[in-house]
């Protein structure tokens, strides 16, 4: 679990317990992006909303109470790798 951090719109981060195929290297912890924090509305608490970087589907969205989200946060990214993910994630798009 990584140290807790308030996510925003837009942090990448790798996912606990979900995983992604890496050409080079196998299967890896699935790298996301924080889509939007919601408010409390159907459920009472606010809810972080995430998308994975090998899914550009925006109705497939995932979603956790906030005050549960730091157990499935693995790591955060680096900014380095953030900026690849984007590019990658642009790359999935088309």
């Amino acid at each position: 679990m990584a140290e807790s951090v308030i996510p925003q719109q837009g942090m990448w981060f790798e996912h606990a317990l979900e995983y992604e195929m890496d050409p080079q290297n196998g299967i890896r912890p699935a790298r996301c992006v924080v889509t939007r924090i919601a408010e409390p509305g159907v459920t009472v608490l606010p809810q972080v909303l995430w998308r994975r970087l090998d899914d550009s589907d925006e109705d497939s969205l995932s979603s956790i109470d906030t005050d549960l989200f730091d157990d499935v946060v693995l790591r955060w990214l680096t900014p380095e790798e953030c900026a690849l993910a984007v590019m990658e994630a642009r790359f999935h798009e088309h």
